[in-house]
């Protein structure tokens, strides 16, 4: 074998921090804050004309949520999202996707009150239609803005509380001259507008359901404020936004005889009472006035209708409390939502339909592995949480969950595991995973069958050429499946992946932390640390695998003792010659970083790695090396949160898709979820390395 060490400076031609010749690069993004439900905490809807909801999701661990639409009748989803869309705001602050309040003007303008101030959005427009008001650009506090009321003359409304980032109290927006006026911390949170006898409106301000504070009135013809003490037969409190009814009845507890406790009652606009009887649960968690004297209320995840004379039970659409929003659409048809996503009930049926990450969304932000399918879709590993288990599909257009929490929107995880390590789709379209630590099972799109593999834990699986299906195991376990018999090749180490060979039949190549081999089963191509005399095998380990056409293979290595310094380096292997290149960062290598994972190769010629310049750490990229030139595009710093780009640099796998024009990098980014680059090239080998 022949080995060749490289030195650059001088010889190559360098593009770093540009992507020469591939064109505009576009990133897109797979994460449960911008897909599906958007998140398991939903505090307010919605409904749309047609009967889709709108509705108000977020992701608490990573502030990253905002608006998701249903559309019924695809089992789809149309998300707006942080993730996506810059206006919405950054998730490093807290509170900024969390959309408490949704109130449609008669532009068609949906206002939500949200943790800090409000957010503007028209469905018919789109996302270029968002507009954040804050205090940043306006004079609203910054605090948490849980209520917002849209009155007859068209001002916006909004009240909220103060947090530990911004101030509460009420504000008005005037919408002629596209300007807010505060109008202090003297009002309760929540409001709520009545139509006044004679023409104009009341908004009314109180606090929630209890005891405490004063419930004020703001007459829209005198400009004056009434407030009501707290005296037998006076209003007292609401119980939530959205409670006057089509015919101008007020929703409102109403204080009792003894002077101290409230019943909720109708309060008409000329100031009577209706005398509604109380409905039938300790508290209220949610409220929606409906036609003439009817009302949805959800409490503890069990919803109530009153029909203008009695209330009727409509069921439980999930089990627990923080209901945070209710409402019906023209059909009849029951939306609700708070902790734990959002359901609907069918009117006709009297059936809850759950929604959540777990049936609707890619549920996972921290990807193992994914395999792309022929639909234009993929599988990727996934953990919906302790005790739901699983794996997710996406079809192209919706997401389809594996773990014990689909609500008939998805496929049972029958495996004792809350996740699943390594997964491969097969040429016929059968989806192989390993479920940690529990051997290895394929799905054929209606049943498992267990493939009775030799280890519990395979950390890569592929399908070859021939269709035999290929795993790598945790420790020292290679082995080929070829009818109903694994066939093992020897190995040395752990860790790594299996990849197909593009060119060879029935060929692969699998790298562990100390061995390279290319293998049929019967042919063998191997190379260990000892092989090269740069590395050391008491310290140098093989760093990633990238396999491309004509025998060659790229690998990553760490250079620490055989180099005298501490940095990385790059094979390029040929396995039909033998021969090898080397190149180091202590040799200047023209690479970004110290240390280099080989991930993939592009049917452009490009090999695509990430970098870092301290090991094991993301301070690094995203980078490609055609053998002359460089590609650069760097991570967010420390691992922060960003727009575009690369989200992060813990990349465990990529897969490559060609598509029309170019080619597609998809990524499992760890604690971001799937990451898409598409990048602009034609298709064809560069000069050959």
């Amino acid at each position: 074998m022949k080995a060749i060490s490289m030195l650059f400076a001088g010889l190559l031609t360098v593009s770093v921090f540009a992507q020469t010749g591939l064109g505009k690069p576009t990133w897109r993004y797979y994460r449960p804050g911008n897909t599906g439900i958007q998140g398991d905490y939903c505090d307010a809807l919605w409904i749309s004309p047609n009967g889709d909801p709108w509705i108000g999701g977020y992701d608490p661990s990573f502030e990253e949520g905002g608006l998701a639409k249903l559309i019924r009748s695809e089992n789809r989803w149309v998300n707006i999202s942080n993730v996506d869309y810059p206006e919405i705001g950054h998730p490093e602050q807290t509170g900024i996707t969390r959309v408490r309040d949704i109130e449609k003007d008669a532009q068609g303008n949906l206002w939500m009150g949200t943790g800090r101030g409000v957010l503007k959005f028209n469905p018919s427009i789109g996302p270029r239609s968002l507009k954040r008001y804050d205090a940043n650009n306006s004079v609203l506090p910054g605090g948490w803005m849980t209520n917002v009321e849209v009155t007859p003359d068209g001002m916006v409304w909004a009240s909220g509380y103060a947090t530990v980032w911004g101030g509460g109290g009420l504000s008005r927006f005037n919408p002629s001259s596209s300007t807010w006026t505060f109008l202090g911390t003297s009002r309760g949170e929540v409001i709520a507008s009545q139509p006044r006898p004679g023409g104009g409106y009341y908004l009314w301000a109180g606090d929630r359901q209890g005891t405490t504070g004063l419930t004020s009135r703001y007459d829209s013809t005198t400009q004056a404020w009434t407030t009501y003490q707290s005296t037998v037969g006076q209003p007292k409190n609401l119980p939530g936004a959205h409670c006057v009814d089509t015919a101008g009845n007020l929703w409102i507890y109403r204080v009792l005889a003894d002077g101290f406790n409230v019943q909720l009652d109708c309060r008409r606009p000329d100031g009577t009472w209706v005398g509604v009887p109380p409905p039938p649960v300790s508290s209220i968690e949610a409220i929606r006035a409906k036609g003439p004297l009817q009302a949805l209320v959800a409490s503890g995840g069990q919803v109530w209708k009153f029909d203008g004379s009695s209330w009727s039970n409509l069921g439980n659409w999930r089990a627990g409390h923080y209901d945070m929003d209710v409402d019906s659409d023209s059909s009849g048809n029951v939306w609700a939502c708070g902790t734990g996503g959002a359901a609907v009930r069918n009117v006709s049926t009297g059936a809850w339909q759950r929604y959540r990450i777990t049936n609707t969304s890619q549920f996972d932000n921290f990807t193992n592995d994914l395999a792309l399918d022929s639909s234009g879709g993929f599988y990727a590993t996934a953990n919906a949480g302790t005790g739901y288990g699983g794996m997710v599909h996406y079809d192209g257009q919706r997401f389809i969950g594996f773990n014990q929490a689909t609500y008939g929107l998805g496929f049972d995880w029958p495996f004792p595991t809350d996740s699943s390590q390594s997964v491969t789709v097969r040429a016929n379209g059968n989806a192989v995973v390993n479920p940690m630590y529990n051997g290895l099972y394929e799905w054929n799109g209606s049943s498992w069958t267990n493939m009775n593999a030799g280890r519990s834990t395979l950390v890569s699986v592929v399908e070859d050429s021939l269709g035999r299906l290929w795993s790598l195991g945790e420790y020292y376990y290679l082995a080929c499946k070829t009818g109903n018999t694994w066939t093992e090749v020897p190995i040395i180490s752990w860790g790594g992946k299996v990849v197909r060979d593009p060119d060879r039949a029935g060929t692969v190549w699998a790298q562990t932390l100390h061995e390279v081999k290319r293998t049929d089963t019967v042919y063998n191509f191997s190379r260990t640390i000892d092989n090269f005399p740069e590395l050391t095998a008491q310290s140098d380990v093989f760093t990633g695998l990238a396999a491309g056409h004509n025998g060659v293979a790229w690998v990553g290595c760490t250079v620490m003792l055989g180099a005298g310094g501490t940095g990385g380096g790059l094979i390029r292997l040929d396995s039909q010659s033998g021969q090898y290149r080397l190149y180091s960062y202590e040799s200047g290598w023209p690479l970004p970083g110290k240390y280099v994972f080989p991930l993939a190769t592009s049917p452009d010629g490009r090999v695509w790695m990430v970098y870092t310049n301290t090991w094991q750490y993301f301070d690094g990229g995203l980078c490609w090396f055609d053998g002359t030139r460089v590609g650069v595009f760097p991570g967010p710093v420390d691992g922060a949160m960003q727009w575009g780009g690369l989200p992060h640099t813990q990349i465990a796998d990529m897969e490559v898709r060609s598509v029309p024009g170019g080619y597609e990098l998809w990524m499992s980014c760890k604690s971001r979820g799937v990451a898409v680059l598409k990048v602009q090239s034609p298709i064809g080998a560069l000069p050959k390395p």
